[in-house]
């Protein structure tokens, strides 16, 4: 086996936001050919690559193995997601093994609530371009978002993906156990007086 992804794409699904994420997934790709010389890039997307009847599970760890890094696109949420930070983990891990810098993060939403250990690393903010809207990418904010944050995130990708270590099938793969999630903030509703 070998790579098969030059990133996997991990994001916290929901209606509202998936085209968004779908989008911005497709743009990276462009932007990494550019930067790779190369005319075919995949970024693993969960929507696009696992299909009804497939065991999902054992889909997402390949995938996870077969991919030089991750893209991380962080919001609360994204942190109350044990899907999602099993994914981010399985390349902290990585990069403890391989002392290679493997985790691509940015925010969709916020950045000042997350864990240390994400809070500790530098990412560009994407939260004044993020939207559900799906006309948002014909605006000129939608071109200023490509031009000024996903170019130059593409950019330190692609030196990301030139610099991974030599595909290993020992890579580990991490499935945090449930305490390792933040737990969901609750919003209480106020009782009637």
């Amino acid at each position: 086996m070998s790579y098969e992804y030059e990133a996997f794409f991990s994001y916290k699904r929901d209606p509202e936001s998936d085209d968004w994420h779908a989008k911005v997934k497709t743009k990276l790709e462009f932007w990494l050919k550019q930067e790779l010389k190369k005319p075919n890039v995949r970024i693993f997307f969960d929507t696009e690559e696992i299909r009804s009847g497939m065991r999902w599970r054992q889909k997402l760890a390949t995938a996870l193995k077969q991919s030089r890094c991750i893209v991380c696109v962080w919001s609360p949420l994204y942190f109350q997601s044990k899907w999602c930070v099993s994914e981010w983990k399985t390349f902290l891990a990585r990069e403890e093994k391989t002392k290679k810098d493997l985790v691509m993060p940015a925010s969709y939403f916020d950045g000042e609530t997350f864990p240390p250990q994400a809070s500790a690393r530098q990412f560009p903010k994407f939260n004044d371009y993020a939207s559900t809207m799906p006309s948002f990418w014909t605006t000129a904010l939608a071109d200023t978002f490509e031009r000024e944050r996903l170019r130059p995130f593409a950019h330190e990708l692609a030196a990301m993906i030139t610099n991974a270590p030599e595909y290993n099938e020992d890579f580990p793969i991490s499935e945090v156990p449930d305490d390792q999630v933040e737990e969901e903030k609750r919003i209480e509703r106020p009782a009637n007086a």
